[in-house]
């Protein structure tokens, strides 16, 4: 499990359900859904879209991929 708290975001191997104690960020409200995404929305990650995410029909949270930095 790699963590960075700083920015939130965890990468993990499961999916920690809040109501079952911590999460890997603490006490968190919410269902602790899965969002799945799809190759297409991969894609469009990887040719440098971003995805907006509708987050318990409350949230809206945007996803991009963090380009690396060249040698």
């Amino acid at each position: 499990m790699s963590i960075d708290r700083e920015r939130g975001i965890a990468i993990v191997n499961e999916v920690l359900a809040p109501m079952d104690g911590d999460t890997v960020f603490g006490p968190r409200w919410g269902s602790g859904a899965l969002i799945k995404i799809t190759l297409e929305e991969l894609d469009a990650l990887n040719n440098g879209k971003m995805l907006a995410v509708d987050v318990e029909g409350e949230y809206v949270v945007y996803l991009q991929l963090e380009e690396e930095p060249e040698d």
